[in-house]
């Protein structure tokens, strides 16, 4: 009699393996979720109590900055990963440079944010539960539109960032520099930057974090021509410029996708 010797996992071990397999999706869509979940109630309590506090009206513009930094750019990535854990991969990578954008600028203002630490540590938890099967899909071309639009605001975005951080660095004692408020407006644009700059090299996979970007600019642009003169605030033509340019980014992305899915299942030399 022959006996055949089975080759591969045992039935034990592939219990055991789809046991943890669960577990880890169960903890990721439990930390994705806290995460989103907590930027949202902490962004929508940042616009109402900005509104109705009169003690913050001199914090104008830094709430609304910190209101978009962390319902425009900070929820919806996490939200994705939360709905989604098995199909984590781009909106991971979105957390990841956000939380690249974060840990830059509190370097550049000698400043640990305790409100966004915890943020980046989680972002490093999901990574270390990832469990996607996803591919990269390698035929995607950066859009050279997008990319001429990133590279005009990167200036602008970047001298804005390092100065706020500079005031973060040596107004100690400022009631701004107390709340955090500097690195976090640092922490924003260089986000926005960021999300422009990774939707523009990966049009179609990225296209939340370029949204994300246009919108976060608009927000910049719009905050500061509605509270002037409050800190933080970029002047009126930089103001108009930064709608301009969201408006602009956005509406590339809509064209990037309008033709994208008007050459699905065309040959290649068909495409343009």
């Amino acid at each position: 009699m022959t006996v055949k010797r089975t080759i591969g996992h045992s039935p034990d071990r592939t219990v055991d393996g789809d046991a943890r397999s669960r577990r880890r999706f169960r903890v990721t869509r439990l930390i994705a979720g806290f995460m989103a979940g907590s930027a949202i109630v902490f962004g929508a309590f940042t616009i109402v109590f900005g509104a109705v506090a009169e003690s913050q009206y001199i914090h104008g513009f830094h709430n609304a900055v910190v209101a978009a930094l962390l319902l425009v750019l900070s929820a919806p990535p996490a939200l994705a990963i939360a709905r989604r854990p098995d199909r984590s991969d781009a909106p991971l990578i979105t957390l990841t440079v956000l939380s690249a954008a974060a840990v830059i600028t509190m370097a550049a203002s000698l400043t640990i944010d305790p409100f966004t630490v915890p943020f980046v540590v989680f972002t490093g938890v999901l990574w270390t539960l990832r469990q996607s099967n996803e591919r990269t899909v390698h035929e995607e071309q950066p859009s050279k539109g997008l990319l001429v639009l990133v590279a005009a605001g990167a200036v602008p975005l970047i001298v804005y960032a390092l100065g706020q951080a500079e005031l973060q660095r040596t107004l100690v004692g400022d009631v701004h520099s107390q709340f955090f408020h500097w690195v976090e407006a640092s922490f924003y644009t260089t986000g926005i930057l960021f999300f422009g700059l990774l939707s523009a090299v990966r049009p179609r996979t990225q296209r939340m974090a370029g949204l994300s970007a246009g919108l976060g600019l608009i927000i910049l642009g719009l905050a500061a021509l509605f509270l002037s003169g409050h800190a933080s605030a970029v002047p009126t033509p930089w103001s108009w410029l930064a709608v301009a340019g969201g408006v602009a980014f956005i509406g590339l992305i809509a064209q990037d996708s309008v033709r994208g899915r008007s050459t699905v299942g065309l040959p290649a030399s068909d495409a343009p």
